[in-house]
């Protein structure tokens, strides 16, 4: 499956999720919709039943008899009157709720229905249950359609929930019914959870999608760079290969052998060619190595000096270009403590990419001094320069001053090399440069 495919199937499985948390949110706002609706129908009947038990009292001290002889029956000055509660169907089951039917039946001609103390009743219910919304009560009237509430008028708003219709009077078809008032930041409140929840899990999956485009995206990359890694070095070790093939050739020619000056000129080249192709083999290892974290310095003291009469010699005899190599010393013996192989590639990384990006005419001048506790080394030369904005990556692996120049050999880690295998040895390499006036590297080691 290619990366686009992926890609797009993320964000088909990222909409989905989204899509499903807002189905979930939607479906759980409902819920707890209807749980504030059944709050709203039991706290409105819990403050009839409190308001009627004062009326009762009220009613009792007023006339001075009680009201219920039985539990479907009230008293009417001595006689009793029986109240038929099969039509009653939202009292169903409900005895006590045809009791408190009854009795306001009975008192509330002589003590009627008293709105305010409802709504202070109500009041006190709701915040016992942390409700804290505005909130109108009904008194309706079925048969005249007339309808009294316990505050001002009620005002539209963005959300009302209604509690049931409470019948407190079946001959009079009067009903009671609790209005909450835009009780949205409740609603909001008891879902808390649910939407943190929810909106965390959704942060979460679009930073994932964009942490798998980003690697993605790294991963065409890389992708890219491997196969121009591998074909560049397919072309570096091509190039000494070749070379090696010839020089063979020519060497098995009794013409060559009889010639003894191209005789020792074919066994320099040969040297040169199996020298160059050992060192990009070593660079390449070195360079795995080290991103394995396998990499071990054998350590030993090293001669600097000697070290690099023995780079001069091998550079300056460049098969295509005129080089001049000039070397300053502090003293005879500069010497550190590292491993030398790998110091040598290092070195030859810089005065390689010298005369590469250097004209016809190569002057390279290196300068080794000691500083301190530290050993100076400084390689510069009369090359092409580095532009500016290159200078803050060109030690970065896969960078490349010139990439479009395919006349110079590389594959752009060369001086990541020469920088890991420096700060391996406790050290530090920068580089100043200009372009068209050459560049010089300077690398500081530990004595």
């Amino acid at each position: 499956m290619t990366p686009l495919r992926i890609s797009y199937l993320a964000a088909v499985c990222l909409l989905l999720i989204l899509v499903t948390q807002a189905f979930l949110v939607n479906d759980y706002f409902h819920t707890t919709r209807a749980g504030l609706i059944r709050e709203s129908n039991a706290i409105l009947e819990d403050a009839f039943r409190k308001e009627l038990n004062l009326r009762h009292k009220e009613f009792r001290h007023l006339t001075g008899e009680d009201t219920i002889t039985t539990p479907l029956s009230v008293s009417d000055k001595g006689k009793i009157k029986k109240f038929d509660g099969s039509k009653m169907i939202d009292y169903s089951g409900n005895i006590l709720g045809l009791v408190d039917l009854a009795i306001n039946s009975t008192i509330s001609e002589i003590v009627p229905l008293n709105l305010h103390n409802l709504d202070s009743i109500t009041s006190t219910l709701l915040k016992s249950r942390k409700i804290n919304s505005e909130f109108v009560i009904k008194e309706m009237n079925n048969s005249s359609i007339k309808v009294r509430q316990s505050k001002n008028k009620l005002q539209s708003s963005l959300l009302q929930i209604s509690s049931k219709p409470l019948s407190i009077d079946f001959a009079r078809k009067e009903s009671l019914q609790l209005v909450l008032i835009n009780p949205f930041g409740l609603i909001i409140k008891r879902m808390s959870l649910m939407l943190i929840s929810s909106l965390a899990l959704s942060i979460i999956c679009l930073l994932s999608f964009r942490v798998l485009i980003r690697v993605l995206a790294r991963q065409k990359q890389l992708v890219t760079f491997k196969n121009e890694f591998l074909g560049t070095i397919a072309h570096e070790l091509k190039r000494p290969v070749a070379s090696l093939s010839f020089n063979l050739d020519c060497l098995a020619m009794p013409s060559f052998i009889e010639n003894r000056q191209q005789h020792e000129l074919l066994i320099n080249k040969f040297i040169n060619a199996t020298s160059e192709l050992n060192d990009t083999i070593n660079m390449i290892i070195a360079l795995a190595k080290l991103e394995e974290g396998l990499l071990v310095l054998n350590n030993e003291p090293v001669n600097l000096r000697k070290l690099f009469e023995e780079l001069k010699n091998k550079f300056v005899s460049y098969p295509v270009k005129k080089v001049e190599i000039q070397t300053f010393y502090e003293a005879n013996d500069m010497l550190i403590s590292g491993d030398r192989n790998l110091l040598n590639q290092c070195f030859a990384n810089l005065i390689d990419n010298a005369i590469k990006y250097s004209n016809t005419e190569v002057l390279i001048v290196i300068t080794i001094r000691k500083t301190g506790h530290w050993i100076l080394v400084s390689i510069k030369d009369n090359g092409f320069g580095i532009p500016q904005e290159k200078l803050p990556v060109i030690f970065d692996k896969y960078t490349r001053v010139n990439p479009d120049n395919t006349k110079i050999n590389g594959f752009g880690i060369g001086l990541n090399y020469v920088k890991t295998i420096v700060e391996k040895h406790k050290g530090a390499v920068d580089v100043n440069s200009q372009p068209g006036l050459g560049s010089e590297f300077n690398v500081s080691l530990p004595d």
